[in-house]
C-alpha cells in the first residue's frame, strides 16, 4: 500500500471499517499465507494492491474477494520482498 492512499483517509472511512471487520470474521483470525492463528498485530490486505488510481474503484478497494487476512511477518514478506532492494551506496 502506498502511504498516499493511507494519506486520502480511505482507511478510516465506515465503508472499509466495516467490510475490514467482514474480513477478519470470514478468515477467522487465522492468517491465509501461513495458515497460523493470529495472536499479535494483523493486516486486511488487498490481494490487488490498492493505488491512488484504483482506491475509488469498490471492485478493488471494497472487495472481499480482494482482500485477505495476514499477519504482520507474512504482510511484510509480500509487501517487501515485490520492491526492488535498495542499497545505500554512502
Amino acid at each position: 500500500m502506498s502511504h498516499l492512499v493511507r494519506d486520502t483517509g480511505f482507511y478510516s472511512t465506515p465503508e472499509w471499517i466495516k467490510v475490514r471487520d467482514a474480513v477478519k470474521k470470514r478468515d477467522r483470525m487465522i492468517c491465509q499465507s501461513c495458515k497460523k492463528p493470529i495472536t499479535g498485530r494483523y493486516i486486511v490486505d488487498h490481494i490487488i494492491p490498492l493505488t491512488l488510481e484504483n482506491y475509488h474503484d469498490a471492485k478493488v478497494a471494497l472487495n472481499p474477494d480482494n482482500l485477505q487476512l495476514l499477519c504482520q511477518d507474512c504482510h511484510n514478506k509480500k509487501t517487501f520482498s515485490n520492491k526492488p532492494q535498495r542499497f545505500n551506496l554512502w
